[in-house]
């Protein structure tokens, strides 16, 4: 312990806290009151620090970078800060006339369905743009004929939030990290304004294709079943 304050001029009562948070490699016990940790430790609580006074990362965002990516570099860091703040910028809070318009046309009983997925915001937070475009969508579905008497529930719009949650899961791990390394922010920025609507039309054409050829089957299915029959 004394080394590791002399290496990194972090307190001893730090370090036995980011120890207690899980932030640290496990050290082992030489007796009841002494440890050895390994070198490691050194660069990461240099990681932890840095992370800290550059970015202003809580040590719960720092657990959370660690349990995923491990001791991602700082500027790597920096870069998904920033293309974190690039998606939250494109979604401003929802105008007050659009929002009283649209309201009128989502029952209370599909509103608190759709806070209660997390669509839209909830906890009496001011709704943002996208929230107004979720609550339009639902309102168009309706008018439709996706109704409850149809068969069609609210809660079904939860299939679609947890696959997209699986498919950007999928798409952060193969696609955005690999090439967090290879470009400054300024960059990432840029790519990310380009990428991001064609990134929508794939999955939109890819829907729509998938839809298409599972109707098609079961159409091919059915038509084949009743010929058989008769």
């Amino acid at each position: 312990m004394r080394d590791l304050v002399r290496l990194t001029d972090v307190a001893a009562p730090t370090i036995h806290f980011y120890a207690l948070q899980g932030l640290l490699p496990d050290p082992h016990k030489t007796s009841d009151n002494q440890a050895r940790y390994p070198e490691s430790t050194v660069a990461r609580l240099r990681w932890i620090r840095a992370a800290q006074a550059e970015l202003h990362l809580s040590l719960r965002n720092i657990a959370a970078i660690l349990e995923r990516w491990g001791e991602l570099p700082i500027d790597e860091m920096r870069a998904l800060q920033t293309l974190g703040a690039l998606l939250e910028e494109a979604d401003p809070a929802a105008p007050a006339d659009e929002l009283a318009a649209i309201r009128d046309r989502v029952s209370g009983d599909d509103l608190d369905a759709l806070t209660a997925m997390g669509l839209v915001r909830g906890g009496g937070a001011a709704l943002s743009s996208s929230d107004l475009r979720m609550l339009g969508l639902v309102a168009a579905m309706r008018a439709a004929g996706l109704t409850e008497e149809a068969g069609f529930h609210i809660e079904n719009l939860g299939l679609y939030r947890d696959a997209v949650e699986r498919l950007v899961t999928e798409e952060l791990a193969r696609i955005v990290e690999p090439v967090l390394s290879r470009h400054d922010p300024a960059t990432l920025r840029d790519l990310v304004y380009r990428a991001l609507p064609l990134a929508d039309q794939l999955l939109s054409l890819l829907h729509h294709r998938a839809v298409h050829g599972e109707l098609q089957q079961l159409l091919f299915t059915d038509t084949t079943a009743d010929t058989q029959s008769a």
